[in-house]
């Protein structure tokens, strides 16, 4: 995560934006949205180098030493001179993650073939589980973490009321995954905590592989899709020695442990009852929230009042777009058709909504690419009941479908548009889902939709999953 990284070798070095970019002929405001991960690190970065250079110069006091050795990781031999520093902060700023295309691929793939059924089958209520009378409070090493957690969870089914579960882990998840038996009744228990009204707050480790978080994202689809679920992740770089784990029920019990560098073998795995340690806990646990931000929005049906304020909120931000969608964007539709739609009972704000994305658009057009794929036409005209608008149910409108003669007609304007402006480009494929909606806004956000029931959308602030479907979608329409 190259923001973050360089953010903090600014830090270090105490260099400002403005000193550096006289340096490297670059302009301060550049700088800072490299820093803030508000801009990548270009493919072409020349710079680099000269970036590296100057900091190196700029850290020969004992602490800056000390604190970049703890960040990097970097040795006496690599700062012999400030041409070894500069050569390994280089190599330590561009030692990226993994592609994570396949894990992209494969978290939209789930996103849209999610559905009722499935849902229905991972949250089955099941045996109703015998109450626990006796627990271990000090547990030990991989196989503690399991009774703890299963502990945890039996405990949480016996209240007879919901609240809100507070989950955080960076610690290294083999207790998890390795025992597959395990992993099922985890699953069991997990989804019984939620079906009993239990709400989840849960801090996500991004300094984990961003294919692990992905992956995670993934598996927690229908969890995140019952709009039960808050997800969060805290921005900043930690040093990587200590992990910890905190799941804390506030009411009821809590699972502590921390460790060193990912080794968990005969860690202590400590399970608290103790309502005065469960208010302590809580309150550490609140404190760290206040210093993280939202992984992802879930909506749903449930929430949509909230949907339409979300979209307004980003729909005027600066940035290029990529847009996979079963039928035309709501800006390139004809106003006589959206007239004409406007007049079915439930769809009176169409009108509305139509001159907001217009309006949107004729901002972004000029300076912004905007990059839309859709189904090939003759495909489309096979499955008459995708073509319909998209979310109507999170827009508060009534579903309905086009008729081929208004598709055609939608389809056509957009490529009047695309002729009209150079900044426009139209995709056809053979290979797209209908049910799904993907919008990114480069560096901004990433909406993904599912258009068929039940009706959902994440949108993501967190710029390294953007940069991920950034660069899905883009060698997924070239490919």
């Amino acid at each position: 995560m190259f923001a973050e990284k360089f953010n903090s070798l600014m830090n270090i070095a105490e260099v400002s934006n403005s000193s550096l970019s006289r340096i490297i002929h670059i302009n301060s405001s550049h700088i800072g949205r490299l820093r803030s991960g508000a801009r990548p690190l270009p493919k072409k970065h020349e710079y680099l180098s000269s970036i590296c250079l100057y900091l190196a110069e700029h850290l020969k006091k004992d602490y800056q030493i000390t604190a970049l050795q703890k960040l990097t990781g970097i040795g006496n031999a690599a700062l012999d001179t400030k041409e070894k520093t500069a050569l390994y902060l280089e190599h330590w700023l561009l030692n990226q993650d993994h592609d994570t295309s396949p894990a992209t691929g494969r978290l939209i793939s789930g996103f849209s073939h999610f559905s009722p059924k499935t849902s229905n089958s991972m949250f089955t209520n099941g045996e109703t589980e015998d109450n626990l009378a006796s627990y271990a409070k000090h547990l030990y090493g991989n196989a503690g973490k399991r009774q703890a957690v299963e502990q945890f969870f039996l405990l949480i089914l016996q209240e007879k009321k919901p609240q809100t579960i507070l989950l955080f882990s960076d610690e290294n998840m083999s207790w998890l995954y390795e025992d597959i038996n395990f992993s099922i009744r985890w699953k069991e228990l997990f989804t019984k905590v939620i079906l009993k009204g239990n709400r989840i707050k849960i801090i996500h480790s991004i300094s984990r592989d961003l294919n692990e978080i992905i992956e995670a994202v993934q598996k927690w689809i229908p969890i995140y899709m019952t709009g039960m679920i808050e997800p969060y992740y805290y921005p900043r770089i930690r040093d990587g020695v200590f992990q910890h784990t905190m799941f804390i029920a506030p009411n009821t019990a809590a699972v502590i442990s921390s460790s060193i560098k990912q080794e968990t073998e005969g860690m202590l795995n400590i399970f608290l009852t103790d309502k005065s340690a469960l208010h302590a806990l809580t309150k550490k646990y609140e404190q760290y929230l206040s210093l993280c931000r939202p992984l992802m929005n879930i909506f749903t049906e449930r929430n949509k009042d909230d949907f339409r304020k979300a979209i307004e909120g980003f729909l005027y931000a600066d940035g290029d777009i990529c847009l996979y969608c079963a039928v035309p964007p709501l800006f390139a539709m004809p106003k006589q058709l959206v007239k004409e739609l406007a007049e079915k009972p439930g769809n009176g704000d169409l009108l509305e909504l139509w001159e907001l994305c217009l309006s949107s658009f004729q901002k972004t057009i000029k300076n912004q690419a905007v990059s839309i794929t859709l189904p090939d036409p003759q495909l489309a005209m096979l499955k008459p009941l995708f073509i319909k608008f998209p979310l109507p149910k999170l827009f508060s409108f009534k579903e309905f479908a086009y008729t081929k003669e208004q598709y055609l007609l939608h389809l056509d304007h957009l490529q009047k548009l695309a002729r009209r402006y150079k900044n426009l480009t139209v995709t056809l494929r053979n290979d797209l889902e209908f049910n799904m909606t993907l919008y990114i806004k480069e560096d901004v956000v990433v909406i993904m939709a599912k258009t068929d029931n039940p009706v959902s959308a994440f949108v993501i602030n967190e710029h390294n999953m953007i940069n991920a479907f950034w660069d899905y979608l883009k060698n997924h329409k070239s490919s």
